[in-house]
């Protein structure tokens, strides 16, 4: 199947509808991967969910041009990166991206990452916890608290059903409507699909083949919140559907610490949907905790 589909073979080259800024590519891990680096001063790393572009607009913000060194990379399987034969496991998730900031000589950095990518932080912070010196926790992909939820569990299993009968677009459809939910405000959610929703298609492979099933295979649990010592940013959209508000609760609980945020106006798609907002919430939390070089 996953030949028929397409999945291994890689399409062509990949040009975002957004992005005007160079990307280079070097060979670590295995693996080809895609990233941007840019400015000088505090690193910032930023971890892409299951919408390959998400981290684009929030980075293209006037807040990180100065004092800040940006780091955004291609996950395997999007943009440019190697495209995956099997689902990349979390691990393997962390150890690309710990490969890629030795490559470049960070040793330690703030991390953002926005659901898919949020969990990869965790991961991030239970392998190589000395790397990360803050964690930005936006609406991170528990599958422990979503697979409680019957509205979660029955639109991945529908978008599933889609995208292995052929119909990418109406497999992430599905899945869209699933995460984004109904309570954003019709503008908002309109340009979040006019903007995003072609990008989201062409890397429907790579979210049902390698990052559901590689998430069916994952947890963090409470015990492996004792073990987060970083300042946390714990962050959530008003409008967010239940299983991620619950995720957010979950949070609040499990790391008493951390500061909670509700964003106005928006649900899970936080930085494409107000990417001036968070940045300045981002940037204001690396503020409040100042990264002294190594």
């Amino acid at each position: 199947m996953k030949e028929a589909l397409g999945y291994i073979n890689p399409p062509p080259p990949y040009d975002s509808i957004m992005n005007s800024q160079v990307w280079r590519q070097v060979h670590v891990n295995g693996a080809q991967i895609e990233f941007r680096d840019e400015g000088s001063g505090q690193a910032v790393v930023f971890v892409h969910g299951a919408m390959g572009e998400e981290c684009t607009a929030v980075l293209a913000d006037p807040v990180w041009t100065t004092g800040y060194r940006v780091i955004h990379y291609h996950r395997r399987g999007y943009g440019n990166s190697t495209r995956p034969e099997a689902p990349v496991t979390m691990a393997q998730q962390c150890n690309d991206c710990l490969a890629l900031l030795r490559h470049m000589g960070v040793q330690r950095a703030h991390f953002v990452g926005q659901s898919y990518g949020a969990v990869i932080i965790l991961q991030i912070i239970k392998d190589a916890p000395e790397v990360v010196h803050t964690a930005a926790l936006l609406e991170p992909a528990l599958p422990s608290v979503m697979a409680d939820f019957p509205e979660f569990t029955s639109a991945v299993g529908r978008a599933l059903s889609f995208y292995q009968s052929g119909d990418k677009r109406a497999a992430m459809d599905v899945f869209a409507g699933a995460v984004v939910g109904p309570d954003v405000p019709a503008e908002i959610d309109r340009s979040f699909r006019e903007k995003y929703f072609e990008v989201w298609v062409r890397d429907a492979d790579t979210v049902c083949q390698s990052d559901l099933p590689a998430l069916g295979e994952w947890n963090f649990t409470a015990d492996d919140a004792r073990s987060v010592k970083q300042p946390v940013l714990n962050v959530m959209g008003a409008h967010t559907i239940p299983f991620f508000r619950e995720v957010h609760s979950r949070l609040q609980s499990w790391l008493p610490d951390a500061e909670n945020v509700v964003v106005p106006g928006v649900s899970h798609p936080l930085l494409q949907m107000d990417p001036s907002g968070m940045a300045q919430r981002l940037a204001s939390f690396c503020r409040k905790h100042p990264l002294t070089p190594l």
